[in-house]
């Protein structure tokens, strides 16, 4: 099994056994979104406290502190060329991260896993009636955040271990999945922040799956024969990284990603539950 998938498919089988006394609904409706821009620093941005429109376009550009434009080639394959323009449209801000993020597997030498939280959302979740206590400490207990450093020094662990598991890319991003795009200039560094549009069972490849490591589907339901129905909803997934202007490479990222998994249970009758999110990965990468 993926290690992507492993804590959270542990959780949901324990999750899945309480499920024969019926279901209560506990906060608000799992599909509604919610603002998560706490998640960037008050510096990124004057604009990062208005959260963007659900289901809406990318924007066409963004205005940066520098004014200069660069447009980036999806296909530049150069490795060694300083950046020295700030990219400014979506297009060519994701063109910029896209090149950057996959040289991560091709050229580290080293990526620590600074830490992976792992969140429950209760406004999101709907739990067994009468059980809503004990299903929380289960989840929560295997849902616990990992705070010791991973280290990824084989060029193997890191295609296997990285954003994206076991493919030869970091990032095959299409601005048509971005609801924002920001790229600012700090100085030695760019930082290149993203929100993802929201996307229902997305999979590796496709959408913010192309970019983020997603919980697919099929990995669930083919596993487990008594969960009749298994969908996930990720809203407001969010990236940000770190590019080093000299060298063009990622040097940090982070990847945020809110989800709720809503499923129907056939065990001692059929039962529909919902349990909501939110996974942070952190990441430092060497060259």
């Amino acid at each position: 099994m993926k290690t992507k998938i492993t804590a959270t498919l542990s959780a949901l089988l324990i999750f899945s056994l309480l499920f024969s006394t019926g279901c209560g609904k506990k906060g608000e409706n799992p599909d509604d979104p919610t603002t998560t821009e706490a998640f960037l620093q008050e510096d990124l941005t004057d604009n990062a406290d208005t959260p963007a429109p659900e289901e809406t376009e990318s924007q066409s550009s963004t205005t940066l502190p520098d004014e200069s434009t660069s447009a980036v080639s999806q296909d530049d394959t150069s490795t060694t060329t300083a950046v020295n323009t700030v990219p400014k449209t979506t297009e060519e801000i994701v063109a910029f991260f896209n090149q950057s993020a996959n040289r991560i597997k091709t050229e580290a030498t080293k990526v620590v896993k600074n830490y992976e939280k792992r969140q429950v959302n209760d406004d999101k979740t709907v739990l067994p009636k009468g059980l809503e206590d004990t299903a929380e400490d289960l989840l929560k207990k295997y849902m616990g955040d990992d705070t010791d450093p991973i280290v990824y020094s084989t060029r193997e662990d890191i295609r296997n271990e990285y954003i994206v598991p076991e493919q030869d890319y970091v990032s095959k991003l299409q601005p048509s999945t971005v609801v924002k795009a920001l790229c600012v200039d700090k100085g030695s560094t760019y930082e290149v922040y993203f929100k993802l549009k929201d996307q229902k069972n997305p999979r590796a490849g496709n959408g913010i799956g192309a970019c983020c490591d997603v919980i697919e589907v099929h990995e669930v339901s083919e596993k487990v024969s008594f969960i009749k129905r298994f969908d996930t909803h990720y809203y407001n997934c969010e990236i940000r990284a770190t590019i080093d202007k000299e060298t063009g490479r990622v040097t940090h990222a982070t990847y945020r990603t809110p989800l709720v998994l809503d499923l129907t249970v056939n065990l001692f009758g059929t039962h529909d539950a919902a349990v909501g999110f939110t996974f942070e990965k952190d990441y430092t990468i060497s060259y």
